[in-house]
């Protein structure tokens, strides 16, 4: 009876080794903005927007090995269902492969972001070129290994046709096709801080017309750089990023550069940045950005944000705007 016990024991030891089944996770929350948005050269506008974002997950395991894949939904307040995440993800504790639908590392984390507004998001680069969640008739794939506890590294590449159409979630754009790219990191792990560098390569082809009939009137081929470091000083944690691209069709440069910290509920931060165009003019802009957020109601996971943004830029084109400034009012609710 004792062999007999132990043999069952011995066995359910291995079997919950070699092989261990997640059950599938599901969550859910609500996101609610209110927002006026004021520019030098238009009236204040005012707009509502949210969406209720849907996620699932899974992980199977076998011994190192695991094999995960994700979906995430997003049911926008326009009447709009969009998808954000939407991948699977295979490999072991020292390297895996990721494709699909993602975002990949983030080498100008802007930490918290509610609400940042430009002047003009043409002046700021971020090195989120090949960053991911390219858009309609694009793919990802990305290569991620850990040489160790404290240095690891990551092969992201884009490929694909592209949007034919409006699609926000682009970072291109609208109307763009033939997409490549390709954007190695490497990130370095202290006691003192963690440090990200990685360079990105893009290129593709811009379109005009209806989106049945597209047709090519010009290519980007854009590389950059970035360097970024995330520390903490006493009890607020600070990020602080430098990032550099030139298009070598246009011969167009940008400089761009954040500092922001969070410190509990409260979040702030600067993004400085410098246009360098072969001709005409060259603008500079500043923007500034802060968040607070409160609980709402003592209700578990219910809160709302304040936020607010003003930017400024210099040495703009005629009749271009030169300031704005924005406020939002979020409601978050974790189902």
């Amino acid at each position: 009876m004792k062999k007999t016990i132990l043999a069952t024991a011995i066995v359910s030891s291995i079997l919950s080794v070699s092989a261990a089944h997640a059950a599938p996770i599901f969550d859910a929350n609500f996101e609610l903005n209110t927002d006026a948005v004021d520019t030098e050269t238009g009236d204040t506008t005012y707009d509502q927007n949210g969406r209720v974002e849907l996620n699932a997950y899974s992980k199977h395991t076998a011994g190192d090995n695991f094999f995960a894949g994700k979906g995430t939904v997003l049911l926008n307040t326009d009447g709009e269902a969009t998808v954000d995440d939407a991948f699977i993800q295979l490999g072991n504790s020292t390297w895996d492969f990721q494709l699909g639908r993602f975002e990949a590392i983030n080498l100008f984390p802007l930490a918290k972001d509610t609400l940042i507004v430009h002047v003009s998001d043409d002046y700021v680069y971020q090195a989120n070129k090949v960053r991911g969640r390219i858009g309609d008739g694009g793919g990802q794939i990305a290569f991620h290994y850990n040489a160790s506890e404290k240095l690891k590294f990551e092969i992201d590449t884009l490929y694909g046709d592209g949007s034919t159409k409006a699609d926000d979630t682009s970072p291109y754009g609208d109307n763009t096709t033939a997409i490549s790219g390709i954007r190695p990191s490497v990130t370095f792990i202290t006691d003192a801080a963690t440090i990200s560098v990685g360079y990105e390569s893009v290129k593709y082809d811009t379109l005009t017309g209806p989106a049945n009939a597209p047709t090519a009137t010009g290519k980007v081929d854009l590389s950059g750089y970035a360097v970024t470091a995330n520390f903490d000083v006493a009890d607020a944690n600070v990020n602080v990023s430098a990032a550099f691209s030139k298009d070598d069709v246009t011969d167009k440069k940008i400089s761009s550069f954040v500092a922001n910290m969070v410190y509990g509920n409260f979040g702030l931060g600067v993004i400085g940045s410098n246009v360098d165009n072969k001709t005409g003019n060259d603008p500079s802009m500043l923007t500034t950005y802060i968040a607070y957020t409160v609980p709402l109601l003592d209700i578990e996971n219910a809160t709302v944000t304040f936020a607010g943004s003003y930017s400024t830029a210099d040495d703009v084109a005629a009749g271009a705007n030169d300031k704005t400034t924005a406020a939002r009012v979020r409601f978050n609710y974790g189902f």
